[in-house]
């Protein structure tokens, strides 16, 4: 008993002197250590990510993908395995979205086990032409993807981008 009084004490300290630092805790605080590298990694990888397609470099944007990877467009479109990732990124890249700027905020990181991960967040791509070279409004929308840790690296197993909508039978 004396044992887990101590626990619990040493744990409501470390609680209120986390509490008093000022610092906002960063997201998945709380969680192991490993989590909180991991995170960091994968926030990284979307950094990397987002710049490589601001510099319009779709074999740099592929490699972010595993092997067998796919992404999923709000149209439906998919592209399976990194070869046609990076094609997809190609086709977009030399057309619609060639002078595009691509903003994206990671919202959530969650660990489902040590290597796979469910990521959230939302993006905006501003620049996007339609097929006659005319200005098309800025894109915004959610994205969900999963991740897997293999050999040490984090890749993007399964990607969907969508635009949301409102629902008719949701209140305005």
């Amino acid at each position: 008993m004396k044992r887990i009084l101590m626990v619990v004490a040493v744990l409501c300290l470390a609680g209120i002197a986390a509490a008093q630092s000022g610092t906002p805790p960063k997201p998945g605080a709380g969680g192991p250590r490993s989590d909180l590298a991991n995170d960091d990694a994968i926030r990284g990888l979307y950094a990397q990510f987002v710049a490589a397609w601001n510099a319009h470099d779709p074999k740099a944007m592929a490699s972010f993908y595993a092997i067998d990877g796919d992404t999923m467009e709000p149209d439906g479109m998919t592209a399976k395995g990194r070869a046609e990732v990076e094609k997809h990124f190609a086709d977009e890249q030399t057309t619609a979205f060639k002078n595009t700027e691509l903003k994206l905020t990671i919202d959530s990181v969650w660990f489902a086990t040590a290597d796979v991960a469910l990521v959230d967040g939302t993006y905006v791509v501003l620049g996007a032409v339609d097929p006659n070279g005319q200005s098309l409004p800025p894109r915004k929308g959610l994205l969900t993807s999963v991740l897997i840790r293999e050999h040490g690296t984090w890749q993007v197993a399964a990607s969907r981008a969508m635009i949301p909508i409102p629902l008719p039978w949701r209140p305005k």
